[in-house]
C-alpha cells in the first residue's frame, strides 16, 4: 500500500511539473521533480519507479522513432544525453540517451551511435555498448536499426570485415554485416542474469559507408511488446514487409558477389490478428527471392519466379520454411529455396512464423540477395 501511495505522489508531481495540473511548477515542486530524476540516474531503479519512468517519457516530434526521457537542461548534459527538443510545457528536455564506443547505459532507451555520429566511421577494432538491465523485471532487449551500415560480406557470405555481434543474452543472435537499415531483432535476456553487449566490430579499412543509431530498447517481463520465445523478429501488423538481413532490393545484379549472409538461423513471427485465420506470403518484387543456386547460369526472365524455385528435400543448404505452406497451385510445401518463388503460400498453422537458414559457404551459390516478402493476414480459410 506504502509503495502504491508513494508512487501515485510522484505521478501527481510530474504532472504538477508538467502544467496538467498547475500552470507553471513551484519550487518545491521542482525540488521533488528533481529527486525524481535522481533516482532515474543513481542506477538503483526498483519496480516502484517503473511508472515513474514511462511518465517521463518523451520523443522528440511525432514523427520520430527515438524516445528520450523528460529531464531538466543540465541534468540531461551530466548523464551524456542529446537534448531534442523540449518538454513539460518547457520545464524539461527531451533527453536521448546517447551512448557510444566502450560506454554502458542502465536506461530503458537507449540509442546506440557510432563515433561522431552523423559522420561516417572511420574507427577500427571493436566498438561495444553494454546494456544493464533497468530493473529487475526485463526479460527482452528489441535492437531497432534505425541506420546500420557495415561492410559487405565477401564472397563466401561471411562478415570477415565488419559484423554486428550480440552476446551475453539467452537467446541465440547471428552475426550480421552489410545494410541493414530499418531491421530489427529481440533478444531474450534473463532477468537475474549479467549485461547484454552489443558489438560492432570493425576493419582496419576505412569505409564511406560506416556508421550506425540503433535503438535499444528493455521490454518489461509482462509486457504486451515482449515477442514470443523464439522470434528473432516479430512484426504484429496484418500485413508488411520481411526481409532477410542485408538483402538487396534493387531489380538488376552483381553477378560477382553476394549479399546474402552465410551462417543464418532465426524465426521471424506474425502476431496473429484478431478474427485471422491464415496468413499469405508473396515475393516483394521480381527478384525478391534468391536464396540457393547460381544465379548467372540461369535466364533473367526465369529469376524470382515459380519456375526458378525449389520446394521440399531439394532444400538442403540455404531455405525458408513455411510451416503449413500450400502454394497457389495446392501443392503442400514448406521448405522453399532456389532463385524464385511461388506466386504466393498460404498457411493456417499457428503461430504465423518464417524459419530462415543459411550455411556457412556460399561460395558455390553466385550472387544470391536473400528475400524480401510481403505478408498478410487472411480471414476466408476454406
Amino acid at each position: 500500500m506504502a509503495m502504491t501511495t508513494r508512487r501515485w505522489a510522484w505521478a501527481a508531481v510530474f504532472l504538477a511539473a508538467t502544467g496538467v495540473v498547475c500552470a507553471a511548477p513551484s519550487d518545491a515542486i521542482q525540488e521533488d521533480y528533481l529527486e525524481i530524476f535522481k533516482k532515474l540516474m543513481s542506477g538503483d531503479r526498483d519496480e516502484e519507479f517503473l511508472d515513474i519512468e514511462a511518465l517521463l517519457k518523451c520523443s522528440p516530434n511525432a514523427t520520430s522513432e527515438e524516445f528520450g526521457i523528460c529531464l531538466p537542461l543540465a541534468h540531461c548534459a551530466n548523464t551524456g544525453g542529446v537534448p531534442a527538443g523540449t518538454c513539460a510545457r518547457g520545464f524539461g528536455v527531451c533527453c536521448i540517451a546517447q551512448r557510444t564506443c566502450g560506454e554502458s547505459t542502465s536506461y530503458t532507451h537507449t540509442n546506440f551511435v557510432n563515433p561522431g555520429y552523423y559522420d561516417s566511421d572511420t574507427g577500427s577494432g571493436a566498438c561495444t555498448l553494454t546494456v544493464n538491465h533497468a530493473n529487475k523485471n526485463i526479460c527482452q532487449i528489441r535492437l531497432d536499426f534505425l541506420e546500420l551500415e557495415l561492410a559487405q560480406p565477401d564472397t563466401d557470405g561471411n562478415c570477415n570485415i565488419d559484423f554486428l555481434a550480440v552476446t551475453g543474452g539467452a537467446s541465440t543472435v547471428p552475426t550480421i554485416c552489410g545494410s541493414n537499415s530499418g531491421q530489427h531483432m529481440y533478444i531474450d535476456v534473463d532477468p537475474t542474469c549479467g549485461a547484454l553487449k552489443v558489438t560492432v566490430d570493425r576493419s582496419p579499412a576505412p569505409l564511406a559507408s560506416r556508421w550506425w543509431n540503433i535503438k535499444v530498447t528493455q521490454i518489461p517481463c509482462d509486457s504486451e511488446a515482449r515477442a514470443p520465445t523464439g522470434c528473432l523478429q516479430y512484426y504484429t501488423e496484418t500485413s508488411g514487409y520481411v526481409k532477410s538481413f542485408n538483402f538487396d532490393s534493387y531489380n538488376s545484379f552483381n553477378y560477382s558477389e553476394n549479399s546474402q549472409i552465410a551462417q543464418q538461423n532465426y524465426g521471424v513471427c506474425i502476431k496473429a490478428g484478431e478474427g485471422y485465420c491464415g496468413i499469405m506470403w508473396e515475393r516483394m518484387t521480381v527478384f525478391g527471392f534468391t536464396v540457393s543456386g547460381n544465379l548467372p547460369v540461369i535466364s533473367p526472365s526465369l529469376v524470382g519466379t515459380a519456375a526458378a524455385s525449389s520446394t521440399g528435400a531439394t532444400c538442403t543448404t540455404d531455405y525458408v520454411i513455411i510451416p503449413g505452406g500450400v502454394d497457389n497451385n495446392q501443392n503442400s510445401e514448406d521448405r522453399f529455396c532456389g532463385l524464385g518463388f511461388p506466386d504466393s503460400v498460404t498457411s493456417t498453422m499457428k503461430p504465423f512464423v518464417m524459419y530462415v537458414h543459411t550455411d556457412a559457404d556460399e561460395s558455390s551459390e553466385v550472387a544470391n540477395r536473400g528475400f524480401g516478402m510481403q505478408y498478410r493476414q487472411i480471414t476466408d480459410c476454406c
